[in-house]
């Protein structure tokens, strides 16, 4: 297999970091350089990583000495990134959710398109062997016909005081809070299952845990579909500092036969002992789905290969969470509008 060199945009998305983990235990990729706008988090990389630095987007993306580029800058900036990758002929790794508002991601997806590039989305718990398993049980019809789906995804808020971390609070940089952040997983797997296409949204996202920040940490939202059935999904970030993961992600999938139950990252030790200055040691384990994804993203890349999650993927996750918004603003179900579709 040949060598692929990968670029990265930014470590402002802190599952970056986990990404460079893979990128450097797999032998046939080479991370050929980064580069990051803030300065603290810029040093904090070189010190740590020794990664060659850029000194903007525009250098990295035109450089010859990458392939693809990975996109973990905030959300504002995945569309000017991307477009910078695709005028230099390059295809991009794009963390969710793909832009902050269904405009950017139409731009995003054509000029795709017309360069001819491929967007690759990271929606990794799609790479999860329960859901793999899952999507098979579908196929093979043992589950029945779908009646109804409940879902989960919680977890902590990024810290609003440190210049790393704090964009997640600002609607201008993210898009939202936790609606933008924890729904568009969960939206993505439904779709990953069934394929529907949603009639109506309704939800309500709310401040309700941190005083400090001026978006959304909570909601609740209920997705019905074109035919009938409909899946409700709870995103926040209500879990406290001290909280050993980051969260959670659970989908319960109702079915005329059976009903089946995802958790899928609880998988883990927890080791209470009297000795030493922690009460509780927390050790998770199971499956690397950051790693599986983004083996086969690189797979297919050098293989020419449509990409297995695309950027339309992205832009139908991210319209769950702006219905979201827009019902939560005037209090009622929105329809979801073929027209604003691919």
């Amino acid at each position: 297999m040949r060598k692929v060199n990968v670029g990265i945009a930014s470590f402002a998305h802190m599952h970056a970091f986990k990404y460079l983990e893979v990128f450097q235990e797999l032998s046939w990729v080479n991370v050929t350089g980064f580069c990051d706008m803030l300065p603290e988090r810029r040093k904090s990389v070189q010190a740590s990583h020794g990664i060659p630095s850029f000194a903007s987007y525009g250098d990295l993306c035109h450089s010859n000495d990458v392939d693809i580029v990975l996109i973990t800058t905030e959300t504002i900036d995945h569309l000017p990134v991307a477009l910078a990758a695709f005028e230099n002929g390059k295809d991009v790794i794009v963390e969710k959710p793909i832009t902050t508002n269904l405009e950017d991601a139409k731009i995003l997806i054509k000029s795709a398109e017309k360069y001819d590039c491929r967007v690759f989305q990271c929606y990794p718990c799609r790479y999860h062997p329960s859901v793999t398993r899952v999507k098979q049980l579908m196929h093979e019809g043992e589950l029945g016909e779908i009646t109804g789906f409940a879902s989960t995804n919680h977890g902590k808020m990024p810290s609003s005081s440190d210049p790393a971390t704090a964009w997640f609070s600002s609607k201008e940089k993210a898009g939202g809070g936790a609606i933008m952040d924890h729904t568009t997983h969960v939206a993505d797997l439904i779709f990953h299952f069934t394929g529907w296409i949603p009639r109506s949204v309704f939800g309500v996202a709310r401040r309700l845990f941190h005083d400090d920040i001026n978006v959304d940490d909570a909601g609740m939202i209920l997705v019905k579909y074109n035919n009938g059935v409909a899946a409700s999904i709870d995103p926040s970030w209500n879990r406290p500092s001290s909280f050993p993961i980051w969260g959670d992600l659970t989908l319960c999938i109702y079915t005329t036969r059976q009903t089946v139950q995802l958790d899928l990252f609880n998988q883990n030790l927890r080791v209470y002992s009297t000795h030493g200055d922690e009460s509780v040691q927390y050790s998770a384990y199971g499956p690397d789905i950051d790693r599986f994804m983004l083996e086969d993203y690189l797979e297919c890349f050098i293989e020419g290969r449509s990409p297995p999650v695309t950027a339309i993927d992205g832009f139908n996750a991210l319209k769950v969470a702006i219905k979201v918004y827009e019902s939560s603003e005037k209090g009622d179900i929105v329809p979801w509008i073929p027209s604003e579709s691919f």
